[in-house]
């Protein structure tokens, strides 16, 4: 996996499915490809417009969340 600051980097998360309250995104970079997974049900996402594509640095909370917590909510997918 390669670090949060070059995931981040340059990149756009992309919508790829929301299912169950969770909005799944997927972020490409030059060496891997990413899943992360979003809580829509959580208190901070009621009221937001999910948009089909974010830069990937507007979603970097989540990101490191995931990436901290190893809970499979950032997972690396190739």
């Amino acid at each position: 996996m390669e670090t949060l600051k070059d995931i981040v980097k340059n990149t756009v998360a992309k919508i790829d499915h929301i299912c169950n309250g969770k909005a799944y995104f997927t972020i490409e970079t030059n060496d891997h490809t990413y899943q992360l997974e979003i809580n829509c049900n959580a208190d901070e996402w009621k009221d937001v417009y999910i948009k089909p594509e974010y830069k990937s640095i507007t979603l970097m909370r989540w990101i490191r969340q995931g990436i901290d917590a190893n809970d499979d909510t950032f997972v690396q997918l190739k």
